[in-house]
C-alpha cells in the first residue's frame, strides 16, 4: 500500500507560565472540559458546558484536580513554568478507539522517558468531521508513583539539546506504528517535507491570532502554491512517461538496415496533450512581503487585541476597586476586629482590596507597554511598507481578473467575426454560381404538359 504523507501534521510543544498570566489548573479544566477550583488562589474554573470533548486520559494519577493543583503547589517563583502541553492532530480516518490507544501510548512514552504525569484530552472533530486532535497536558517536574513531585525536567526547555526534536521523532514513530497495525494509509514524519520529496513547495502558516487582511493575502498566496505544486506534479508525471517510453523505444530489437534519406531520425512517442495557454501576464510585478513586515504587521494585530482585553479588564477592576471603596469599614468595626469580632470579613475585605488595587497597576503597567509597542515609529514604517504591499498586490490582482475577462470578450468578438466572414463567403459562392434548370431533359411527359398549357394560355381557353 503507497503511503500518503500528513502534510497538516505539526505536533506543537508549549509550556503553561505564570508570567503569562496563566493557572494550570485553569488550563486542564478548559480542555477537559470539568470543573476544577484552584486551591492557590481559590478561583472556580466551570467548563462543563463546553462541548467538544471525547475523552480525557490520565498516566501517572489518579484525579485531574489532585494533578494539577499539586503542579501549581510545587513551584513557587511567580514567574514558574507550570505545565507543558504538546498539541496533536489526529487521523480523521480513524475510529475512537484507535485515536484513543494511539494517545494512550503516546501518553506512557512521555512517562516513561521523563518521568512526568500526563492527562490527554481528546477532542472531537469540527462539523466537517475533521481536525480530531489531543490536548497533552504534563508536568515540568517529575512525578513518582505516590503522587510527590521532584527535579524540573529542564533537557526540554531548551531547543539546543535536541530533545524536542527527539521527541517529535519518537511520536511520529508511535503514530506510524499504529497506521501499520491498522493497515492505514497514513504516513507522518517530523522533519521538513522537503526531506522526502526535493520538489515540495511549502505553504505558509497563517496564525489562529492573524488578522482579516494578513490571512486574506497569505491565503491567496498558498493557493498559488498549491496550483503550483499540481502544475509540477502534473509535468513530473508526462516527464515520466515520457522517459519510460522512449527507454522502452530505444530497447526495442529490431532488423539492421540502412535508413533511407529521408527517414525521420526521431522515435515516433506518444502524443502530449499540449499545455493550455497561461493566464494573461501582469505588466507589474507583485511586491514580495518581507518577513520583518509581516512580524511587525503579526505583532501590532496581537498588541492592539491584548490592548483591548486589557482595557475590558480595567473597567471590570475599576469597578470592583470603586464598590470596594464605598463599602469600606469603618474605624469602630476595623476596632472591633482587633478584638475578634468579624476578623474574617475585614481580613476578606482587606485581601480584595488589595487585589483590586494590584490589578489596576498591572493594568497600568501593560496599558503602558501596548501603547509604547504600538507607537514604536520603526514598526510602523515596517507595518506602513506592508500595507503598501499587500494593496499594491491587490491592485495586480484586480488588473489581471480584469485583464482575463477582456481577453475572454476579445477572443468571443473574434470568433463572432470569424462566423460572420464564413457567412459572408458562403453567401458570395452561391450567388456566383449560374442558375440551372434541373427539370429540362428529366420527365418527357411533364415537358408536353407544360408545352400543351402555354398554348391553351395563350388561346385563351382550356384544351380536352
Amino acid at each position: 500500500m503507497s503511503k500518503s504523507l500528513a502534510v497538516w501534521f505539526t505536533p506543537s510543544l508549549q509550556t503553561i507560565s505564570r508570567s503569562a498570566g496563566r493557572s494550570a489548573v485553569a488550563a486542564a479544566a478548559y480542555r477537559a472540559c470539568v470543573k476544577l477550583i484552584d486551591q492557590t488562589t481559590g478561583l472556580i474554573h466551570d467548563y462543563t458546558k463546553k462541548k467538544g470533548h471525547v475523552e480525557t486520559i490520565l498516566i501517572g494519577a489518579d484525579d485531574i484536580s489532585e494533578l494539577w493543583n499539586k503542579a501549581e503547589l510545587a513551584e513557587t517563583r511567580k514567574n514558574s513554568t507550570v505545565a507543558r502541553e504538546l498539541m496533536l492532530p489526529l487521523p480523521d480516518q480513524w475510529t475512537d478507539n484507535e485515536r484513543r490507544e494511539c494517545v494512550r501510548d503516546i501518553a506512557q512514552h512521555l512517562r516513561d522517558t521523563y518521568g512526568v504525569a500526563v492527562s490527554g484530552s481528546i477532542h472531537a472533530p469540527n462539523k466537517h468531521h475533521r481536525n480530531n486532535h489531543v490536548h497533552m497536558m504534563f508536568t515540568t517536574r517529575t512525578v513518582d508513583e505516590l503522587g510527590q513531585f521532584g527535579k524540573k525536567t529542564r533537557i526540554l526547555d531548551d531547543m539546543k539539546t535536541g530533545e524536542v526534536s527527539k521527541l517529535r521523532e519518537a511520536i511520529c514513530k508511535i503514530v506510524n506504528t499504529h497506521a501499520e497495525k491498522l493497515d492505514s494509509d497514513f504516513y507522518v514524519y517530523a522533519g521538513k517535507f522537503s526531506d522526502i520529496d526535493k520538489n515540495h513547495i511549502p505553504t505558509k502558516h497563517i496564525s489562529i491570532n492573524a488578522g482579516k487582511e494578513y490571512r486574506a493575502a497569505i491565503t491567496a498566496q498558498n493557493t498559488q502554491v498549491k496550483i503550483h505544486r499540481a502544475n509540477l506534479a502534473t509535468h513530473e508525471k508526462k516527464a515520466e512517461l515520457l522517459k519510460a517510453e522512449l527507454s522502452n523505444a530505444l530497447n526495442l530489437k529490431t532488423p539492421e538496415i540502412t535508413p533511407a534519406p529521408d527517414a525521420p531520425k526521431s522515435v515516433d512517442l506518444k502524443r502530449v496533450e499540449p499545455t493550455p495557454h497561461a493566464e494573461p501576464k501582469s505588466p507589474f510585478r507583485r511586491k514580495k512581503i518581507p518577513v520583518e513586515c509581516e512580524k511587525a504587521y503579526q505583532k501590532h494585530q496581537d498588541t492592539i487585541k491584548k490592548r483591548d482585553k486589557n482595557e475590558r479588564l480595567y473597567k471590570d477592576w475599576y469597578k470592583k476597586h470603586g464598590d470596594l471603596l464605598a463599602s469600606e469599614p469603618t474605624r469602630t468595626q476595623r476596632l472591633f476586629a482587633k478584638i475578634g469580632l468579624s476578623t474574617a470579613k475585614i481580613e476578606r475585605y482587606d485581601f480584595e482590596l488589595s487585589q483590586a488595587t494590584k490589578a489596576l497597576s498591572n493594568i497600568a503597567h501593560n496599558r503602558n507597554l501596548y501603547n509604547q509597542i504600538l507607537g514604536d515609529k520603526n514598526s510602523l514604517a515596517l507595518i506602513e511598507q506592508y500595507n503598501a504591499a499587500i494593496d499594491h498586490n491587490a491592485k495586480i490582482s484586480e488588473y489581471e481578473a480584469q485583464a482575463k475577462i477582456a481577453n475572454a470578450a476579445k477572443l468571443e468578438r473574434e470568433r463572432e467575426r470569424e462566423r460572420e466572414r464564413e457567412l459572408a463567403e458562403e453567401q458570395a459562392r452561391q450567388l456566383s454560381e449560374p442558375y440551372q434548370d434541373w427539370t429540362v431533359g428529366c420527365d418527357p411527359t411533364r415537358n408536353k404538359f407544360e408545352q400543351n398549357f402555354t398554348r391553351t394560355s395563350q388561346l385563351g381557353g382550356m384544351e380536352y
